[in-house]
């Protein structure tokens, strides 16, 4: 997988931990993620209550039955929550 050019996700979120993120922050994250394939589900996350500890806990499988999506814009997701789980350590 080449890497997927940073889309500024850094700036606004720069240096504050994921866990400590509020719904509106991973909503931010998932438009700026990928603006394309997974904007489109951000609204989702608002209405599950999505905040950064429950972004870390998810999973593909839970995406896709519970927020709707399909398994293209949930993989992808899971590429950037697991870049996410990576910069923290």
């Amino acid at each position: 997988l080449s890497p997927l050019p940073d889309t500024g996700e850094g700036k606004r979120l720069a240096g504050k931990d994921p866990s400590n993120w509020g719904v509106e922050d991973v909503v931010w994250f998932i438009k700026e993620a990928d603006p394309q394939a997974l904007a489109p589900h951000a609204e989702a996350f608002r209405k599950h209550e999505i905040d950064g500890d429950a972004l870390l806990l998810l999973k593909s499988e839970m995406m896709m039955k519970y927020l709707g999506l399909k398994l293209g814009p949930a993989l992808k997701l899971c590429y950037h929550i697991d870049r996410l789980r990576q910069n923290r350590s």
